[in-house]
């Protein structure tokens, strides 16, 4: 098995053929022919595997990757090109990592808008739920990624009211990401059919506004002026604690949670309201922030074994150099004190 694996991962795709019986087997990590071969951006190697009936589907231990989620996580330089040869393959598109996102999610995630239009002319399950119930539409709003959204919803076809555990659509958690391109992407998904839906605390997408916008914000923002525009009720909207958006901007609430005793002030200012200064991060940001670090330190683990293992080739050959080097000037300077004699 080592073998087979070491051939994958160097190109040596005579070893592959020789060894085909093992394709389907894995190390102790889990990991197949195909895996390596994806790592080590083998290409070639991948193609053959995949042309000559790999498994396709086997999942590393670790984060629970197949090889077509390794490519999108660790993109090495040809990984748009093992994409489309593992898709002609035709593998699982629901299986689903360790964080249940397939690989539409992982698209999405990593912010890859040709990977994703490849992906979903594979026609996968646009609106296929993770382990929080987000869907791929979730993750790419919660990047506040237009470009990635479109693609869901005019070649996927994805659901723009779908809710995840908490009860956030897609306008949630573009108001949570709070993105420089928020406005632009609230007037595309109310274009679109998305509606101000309540969560679970009975926030509004309008609430999300005012709890993540910039501290130093003036109400109404940019954002809250595109939602009130587009769902004119919604400023009246108000959560599980009587709160409106302007309401909870005003008493700078970031965290959504039921408060019981938390009462509207009697009589709201007028005029734009400045927001109180946070103390803390909204549970939602810190969830996504979690969410994001840990997928980005999956994707990265491998790419720094192979730089590390690079430097430390460099280093050995630096060191050779040198001691050859060394060497070289004390024959010379042997030569020099016989030729004077």
């Amino acid at each position: 098995m080592a073998q087979l694996l070491r051939a994958a991962g160097n190109g040596d795709l005579e070893k592959v053929i020789e060894l085909r019986g093992q394709w389907g087997h894995t190390n102790k990590k889990g990991e197949s022919a195909l895996h390596l071969a994806v790592a080590e951006d083998q290409l070639e190697i991948v193609t053959h595997l995949v042309a000559h009936g790999a498994p396709l589907n086997l999942q590393d231990k670790k984060n629970r990757f197949t090889p077509l989620m390794l490519c999108l996580a660790q993109q090495p330089p040809h990984f748009l090109d093992m994409l489309q040869a593992i898709l002609k393959g035709k593998p699982d598109l629901s299986v689903v990592d360790s964080a249940g996102q397939t690989v539409l999610h992982l698209a999405a995630q990593y912010e890859e808008p040709e990977a994703m239009d490849i992906i979903l002319r594979a026609k996968p399950s646009v609106d296929a739920a993770d382990a929080k119930r987000m869907t791929a539409l979730h993750v790419a709003a919660g990047k506040c990624n237009v470009e990635l959204v479109k693609l869901l919803v005019e070649r996927g076809r994805a659901n723009v009211n779908a809710v995840d555990a908490k009860g956030n659509s897609a306008l949630h958690w573009a108001c949570i990401a709070n993105g420089d391109d928020l406005v632009a992407l609230i007037t595309y998904l109310a274009a679109k059919g998305a509606k101000p839906l309540q969560n679970a605390f009975g926030n509004t997408p309008l609430h999300s506004e005012a709890m993540h916008c910039e501290s130093d914000s003036a109400w109404p923002t940019a954002a809250a002026a595109a939602l009130s525009e587009a769902f004119p009720d919604l400023a009246a909207e108000v959560n599980k604690n009587g709160l409106s958006a302007q309401q909870t901007f005003e008493q700078g609430i970031d965290a959504e949670e039921e408060r019981g005793g938390a009462r509207p002030p009697e009589k709201a200012p007028t005029g734009p309201s400045k927001k109180p200064a946070r103390d803390q991060f909204g549970a939602a940001d810190a969830g996504a922030a979690d969410n994001a670090a840990a997928a980005r330190a999956a994707a990265i683990a491998r790419t720094k074994k192979k730089t590390g293992k690079q430097a430390q080739s460099e280093r050995s050959a630096l060191s050779v150099y040198v001691i050859v080097a060394a060497l070289l000037a004390v024959l010379a300077v042997a030569y020099s004190m016989l030729t004077a004699e």
